[in-house]
């Protein structure tokens, strides 16, 4: 039965890490990422008469890291600047009144570069699902629980590969100030994507933020296995089960077909 037959749009929301992209290094957290941040935080802050030891600098951006990721696992997240500040003032207190705001805002431009810097890898094949999904009628979203990357350089990344305008909504956790499996993120994307909950399709890797949040706002599931276990037990099934986004058009198809009345 085609898309057109059907009462409401249709929609499928994806997971962006180790759902679309991965690390490198197939890791959950870039180490070469947070190099790169150590070394421009020291080097900056040096520029400013602020001398830190760039260990506990790494320390810190790990701990930071850790921090953000049991934020998410509550549904909670903070303003990329928000995140900038507090961490430099960990790195060195008191050093936003003594250099000024607007030079810490700045300093968390050059570290937000590292993303590009040290890029995460796109599955191969994902612009074609991409596509394949959207030649179906069905609108595409993306419901992202982000660590400390802004959504200005995200949407930048996603346009040089090509991949911004097949998306109709995008929802970062650090531009909404709320996370996985919080309700409100998964309603913002509905809502922005004009579609209804029991019309949608989530796809993602972690049960308890993917699987687990979109289905208690009534949206269908899909797990993709392999991806991030949350410390945080959720019981609940997924109603479709793939090993890579790769086989999603196919699962479309029998998503759409179960709509049926």
């Amino acid at each position: 039965m085609g898309v057109t037959s059907l009462s409401a749009p249709l929609a499928v929301t994806f997971d962006l890490w180790q759902t679309l992209i991965f690390e490198v290094d197939g890791s959950a957290k870039s180490n070469a990422r947070r190099v790169f941040r150590t070394k421009h935080s020291v080097n900056e802050l040096a520029l400013l008469g602020e001398h830190v030891d760039p260990e506990i600098v790494d320390g810190l951006f790990l701990s930071l890291s850790d921090e953000i990721t049991e934020g998410h696992d509550h549904g909670l997240d903070a303003q990329y600047d928000e995140w900038i500040l507090k961490i430099f003032d960990r790195i060195s207190p008191g050093v936003e009144a003594r250099v000024g705001t607007a030079e810490v805002i700045r300093i968390g431009r050059v570290i937000d570069r590292t993303f590009v810097e040290s890029p995460p890898l796109l599955l191969d094949g994902s612009l074609g699902v991409l596509e394949s999904i959207a030649s179906k009628g069905v609108k595409i979203g993306l419901v992202s629980n982000t660590g400390l990357t802004s959504p200005e350089l995200y949407r930048e990344w996603f346009e040089l590969q090509g991949i911004l305008d097949k998306f109709d909504f995008l929802s970062f956790s650090n531009e909404q100030e709320v996370a996985k499996p919080n309700r409100a993120i998964f309603e913002t994307t509905l809502a922005g994507l004009g579609v209804v909950a029991d019309r949608t399709l989530h796809v993602g890797d972690n049960i308890h933020t993917d699987v687990g949040g979109a289905a208690a706002v009534g949206m269908s599931t899909v797990w993709v296995r392999g991806g991030i276990d949350s410390p945080v037990e959720t019981n609940v099934e997924p109603d479709f089960t793939v090993d890579s986004i790769l086989e999603l058009p196919a699962i479309v198809d029998r998503w759409i077909y179960s709509l049926t009345d």
